[in-house]
């Protein structure tokens, strides 16, 4: 998995590509951690790059949501792929989560 991240504004763009699993969710986590650390609380996490996502995948973004509310802040999600979608559709996670069909529309709404 890749991360790349850009600023916008007060937002964090977290754009991942590749795959999100168990191999990989520790790298994410330092993220989220490190970028919480520097008061940052606003992220928008670009999936349109992303492959797959695993049960640790979305564990790790569920606890970075729950770190993010106790500051206040927001994760948004945009831009998943139809697998990936399904994923968080029969997982439930669509109604944990925004999500915006591309990173141009989640702006508009963090």
């Amino acid at each position: 998995m890749q991360i790349l991240i850009e600023e916008h504004d007060k937002v964090l763009v977290v754009k991942l590509s590749g795959h999100l699993g168990h191999a990989s969710v520790d790298e994410l986590t330092k993220v989220f951690d490190e970028k919480l650390g520097q008061n940052k609380s606003n992220f928008i996490v670009d999936l349109s790059d992303l492959q797959y996502i695993s049960s640790a995948g979305l564990r790790c973004l569920l606890q970075a949501s729950s770190k993010v509310d106790k500051l206040s802040g927001k994760i948004i999600l945009c831009a998943l792929q139809p697998e990936v979608k399904q994923i968080f559709d029969v997982s439930g996670f669509t109604s944990l989560f925004p999500v915006y069909e591309t990173l141009p529309k989640a702006l508009r709404h963090i």
